[in-house]
């Protein structure tokens, strides 16, 4: 090989280092981004359909009334336009949103947007009712975007005049807001973008703010209108979409925020709040977060437990959701480890590494899962295109009643041995046998108030004693029963340390994920509990 040919592939392999490191340095630089909470310190508007406001609203930059089909409102701070794009720039031009972070500022301003009021507000200066649509046609009044106090035209002349007004003290839910200024931005060493860096707890008594993660996914569309709602009464940041990431970008607030708590609302089902749970004690976030529910699933049982209700309310009201929050108290909930352990009965018999699933509401064997895990099939496959808490039900229930015509849990009680505090349990027929750590199975049945009513010893049942009470289902249609509470389930037990071997596959389920479960040995216990706030009736 001549001297012109080896340069010739030195400069080659200098080239391909250059670009693997090149590379290497992108990759890094888009691992690192998102590895860290982004926050921009523009104020850009955040459109979204006025169909959401259900309210009759004018465009802040041509006074026009806008159509439910052709308007937007900004979900951070309430601007209304158009949606065509010459009212759409200029408001994005002439009108400032919220900011997101402010630094070297020791207090935040108003932010005033002209009309477009909540209805039936009044007037924090006079307290007189102000009626933008039948006071005057066009925008009407004004209110702040972060106290969201309103005020006639006249009332806030006088206001703005006067020095010390131009400071906002964020308001009724000023004890839940991030304020902008208590945000610590920075930037990695990897990338131009900001990201949160910590937490300077403002001078605001009582402070624990709210942080809301909503599973856009659950529900039909009512966990988005969740989000766009919340963001205009609190700081756009703290309202978040669950991603694929999960709940841990969220939750950064609440680990920047220690030492002071925090409170989360959790948008979505039994397993969304099982997921923001789990990943609470995996980041061991001190003090633990308090959880309040906006219930989207389809089952909903620990939010019918805690008093946040079956089902989301059919309008959904951001003042009244935050004050059901503030008035909602701290509980503990135990929360149980699931550990399974495979086995194969070979001799020597193999133990395979033990497997660690977090339980809060239930754990079920046999028919009851065998319907959760077809559901989940259905809705996981490709052709399942609706969203829908009705048609969910619908599928609940053909797959249960064909559970009715085909049983495929018959006697399942043959592959079980089951351990209730060290003693042996003998089983009688069933197909399903379900462990309760709340008192609401199935979406709403309460197995342990029907167990209650058979006059031989009350059980009382506790989310947070360590005790799991233990009951047997015949069949399906015996769930069917027990959901319209004609029926009593059958009695096993209570206990606080519980074993069950499994000797063939059956179907399990823990909070509503399920799962098909070859031969195992299982242990079920709790050891730690969790923070969740329960709302009590009025």
């Amino acid at each position: 090989m001549d001297l012109a040919s080896i340069e010739l592939s030195v400069e080659a392999l200098i080239g391909s280092l250059v670009a693997l490191g090149v590379l290497f340095v992108f990759c890094r630089s888009i691992l690192a981004e998102d590895a860290v909470i982004r926050i921009s310190g523009k104020t850009r508007h955040n459109w979204k359909s006025i169909k959401i406001l259900g309210q009759a609203c004018f465009c802040n930059v041509c006074e026009i009334l806008l159509t439910p089909s052709a308007g937007l409102f900004c979900d951070c701070c309430g601007l209304c336009t158009h949606s065509t794009p010459a009212c759409q720039r200029q408001a994005d031009r002439d009108y400032r949103c919220k900011d997101k972070w402010l630094r070297n500022e020791t207090a935040v301003r108003h932010l005033w947007v002209h009309g477009n009021l909540p209805l039936n507000v009044s007037c924090a200066a006079c307290s007189k009712e102000v009626d933008d649509q039948h006071s005057s046609a066009g925008l009407y009044g004004w209110r702040c975007a972060w106290c969201q106090r309103c005020y006639h035209n006249n009332c806030y002349k006088r206001i703005i005049d006067e020095k010390d007004q131009e400071e906002c003290d964020f308001g009724e839910f000023r004890d839940m807001i991030f304020p902008p200024n208590c945000i610590v931005a920075a930037r990695t060493r990897e990338s131009v973008r900001l990201h949160l860096a910590g937490i300077r707890p403002p001078n605001i008594e009582n402070w624990e703010p709210l942080i809301v993660i909503a599973n856009t996914k659950s529900g039909s569309s009512t966990g988005a209108n969740v989000l766009s709602l919340l963001s205009g009464y609190l700081h756009p940041l703290q309202v978040m979409e669950l991603g694929s990431r999960g709940p841990q970008d969220a939750l950064q607030w609440a680990a920047k925020a220690s030492p002071r708590p925090c409170r989360i609302l959790v948008a979505g089902g039994d397993g969304t709040i099982g997921w923001v749970l789990n990943a609470i004690y995996t980041l061991n976030i001190k003090p633990q977060p308090a959880v309040a529910i906006m219930p989207l699933g389809t089952g909903n049982d620990l939010s019918r437990v805690l008093g946040w209700g079956a089902e989301p309310p059919a309008v959904l009201d951001p003042v009244k959701i935050l004050r059901s929050i503030r008035r909602a108290r701290s509980v503990n909930l135990d929360r149980y480890d699931l550990q399974i352990e495979k086995l194969h009965f070979r001799l020597p018999i193999q133990r395979h590494p033990t497997k660690t699933i977090h339980v809060y509401n239930y754990f079920s064997v046999g028919v009851d899962a065998l319907v959760t895990y077809n559901f989940h099939k259905t809705r996981e496959s490709r052709f399942y295109l609706l969203s829908s808490r009705i048609f969910n039900k619908l599928l609940y229930f053909t797959f249960g009643t064909q559970q009715v015509m085909q049983p495929d849990c018959e006697r399942i009680e043959q592959k079980l041995i089951l351990h209730l505090d060290n003693k042996p349990v003998e089983l009688p027929a069933l197909q399903s046998l379900v462990f309760l750590n709340i008192d609401s199975w199935g979406a709403g049945c309460k197995l342990c108030e029907l167990s209650n009513s058979n006059g031989d010893g009350r059980i009382v049942n506790s989310i947070s004693d360590g005790v799991m009470e233990v009951f047997g289902i015949v069949s399906s249609f015996h769930i069917a029963q027990l959901q319209c509470n004609i029926s009593k389930p059958i009695r096993i037990g209570q206990a606080k340390h519980i074993r069950l071997q499994v000797n063939g596959t059956v179907p399990m389920q823990a909070d509503g994920e399920p799962w098909m479960q070859v031969p195992a040995d299982i242990r079920l216990q709790s050891r730690s509990q969790a923070r969740v706030l329960k709302l009590d009736a009025l």
